[in-house]
């Protein structure tokens, strides 16, 4: 619901308003990604294992934006490229015995990774002039993303799973009118809702994904 409030608003800003300014540009973003991964072995509801894990991603997007008024605009952000958002391993003794109190035939890693897609964010920026065409502001957006697991357990078959990415994402930052169009420089935080995966031998695999993000945007005005 929230993400169709958002869309509704958003395509009425630029379908009415006759102030509007719009943008085009492109932004370079150094993300810290930022995973809990939480494995059920045998998917009753309790935690076997938790592992915290970091990637540091840099990545380019596209946008375009337009100005409301001279106090609030509203964007849409895409990431065109795909992206490795979470990846982990762990060593694992196969418990698949061939009788009762046998020992583990095998050891080998379990391995994980989620790679995000098609990354794209609606977003209002309500802004205040400091001076001189310098501006700070802040962001509100809402996240929605296509996502591929890919599990490889070493006492399970390979699974792959796609499913939606949803996430909210908070910002502040600068922006700097110029004679072609705007200079942004922003930090933002997107927290995005749990993803999971169960495999044939009934782990259940649960990740939560947070990300923060500083990011340099270059625009021209139209």
């Amino acid at each position: 619901m929230k993400k169709l409030v958002l869309s509704i608003l958003f395509l009425l800003g630029f379908i009415t308003n006759s102030y509007a300014t719009g943008s085009a540009g492109f932004t370079i973003s150094m993300a810290d990604v930022n995973s809990t991964v939480k494995d059920d072995i045998d998917s009753n509801n309790t935690i076997d294992t938790t592992k915290n894990i970091s990637n540091d991603v840099t990545f380019a997007s596209i946008f375009f934006e337009k100005a409301l008024n001279e106090n609030l605009s509203v964007g849409v952000d895409l990431i065109p490229f795909e992206a490795e958002f979470e990846s982990r391993s762990t060593t694992q003794s196969s418990t698949k015995a061939k009788g009762a109190g046998a020992a583990p035939q095998s050891t080998g890693t379990n391995k994980g990774n989620a790679d995000v897609s098609q990354h794209l964010t609606f977003y209002l920026q309500p802004q205040k002039e400091i001076r001189d065409g310098l501006k700070v502001f802040g962001t509100l957006g809402l996240v929605r993303a296509d996502v591929e697991s890919k599990i490889q357990s070493v006492s399970s078959t390979d699974k792959t799973v796609e499913q939606s990415l949803d996430g909210t994402k908070l910002g502040l930052g600068l922006k700097k009118e110029t004679g072609f169009g705007f200079i942004k420089l922003e930090y933002s935080e997107t927290d995005y809702d749990q993803i999971s995966a169960t495999t044939s031998n009934s782990t259940k695999i649960t990740a939560d994904i947070d990300t923060e993000i500083l990011s340099l945007s270059v625009a021209r005005s139209f």
